[in-house]
């Protein structure tokens, strides 16, 4: 049989932080980032990451908040999840120098089996 795995991410889009949509340095967003989402109570994750995104439309800053847990849990109902998306926004939003245009929550869920069938077709590809 095999074992259910769960988890959480979130990623916050199309960011800017003290006027800037490429940061050569994260330290001090980083550090204000972290500050901003020790208020959330209930809430810890394992890693926290700062992207510089270039594309034909323009540069970014992107964050991703991996491993999150929630309430104790790493799988959440819909409800938690407007929560949780809910208590991101808020926190971010304290951020003087931050502006972002959304919050997305990722809830995984998967097992450790191959999908059935994928590799066949990968490989007809």
């Amino acid at each position: 049989m095999s074992t259910k795995h769960t988890g959480i991410r979130a990623y916050v889009y199309q960011c800017t932080y003290d006027s800037a949509s490429w940061i050569d340095n994260p330290a001090t967003m980083i550090s204000d980032l972290q500050t901003a989402l020790s208020g959330i109570s209930n809430f810890s994750y394992n890693w926290l990451k700062v992207a510089n995104v270039k594309n034909t439309s323009g540069s970014k800053i992107e964050i991703e908040i991996n491993g999150i847990y929630y309430n104790s849990k790493t799988q959440l109902s819909s409800a938690e999840i407007d929560s949780l998306l809910s208590d991101l926004n808020t926190v971010l939003l304290t951020i003087t120098d931050l502006y972002f245009l959304y919050i997305d929550i990722c809830a995984d869920v998967f097992l450790e089996d191959p999908t059935a069938g994928w590799v066949e077709s990968w490989k007809r590809g």
